[in-house]
């Protein structure tokens, strides 16, 4: 049985372009150059994954608790 997931498009909060996400989980991908091109992957990881959706954010995740500690160490 294949897993059903929720994909996130949505803006890198660092600002580089725009990052997909899997809902539950903690890492992100590496940033796109546009929201096209990450559409684009993540109906890729849709087509492996029968049932899965897309969500299109159109802002940056709030920042996790180990995200704001290493900006604050940085």
């Amino acid at each position: 049985m294949t897993q059903r997931l929720t994909y996130h498009v949505m803006p890198d909060p660092d600002g580089w372009g725009w990052v997909v996400a899997a809902e539950g989980y903690v890492t992100r991908s590496l940033p796109y150059g546009t929201v096209q091109e990450a559409i684009q992957s993540t109906e890729e990881l849709v087509r492996r994954h029968p049932g899965s959706a897309v969500v299109i954010d159109e802002l940056p995740p709030p920042l996790t608790p180990i995200e704001i500690e290493h900006r604050l160490a940085a």
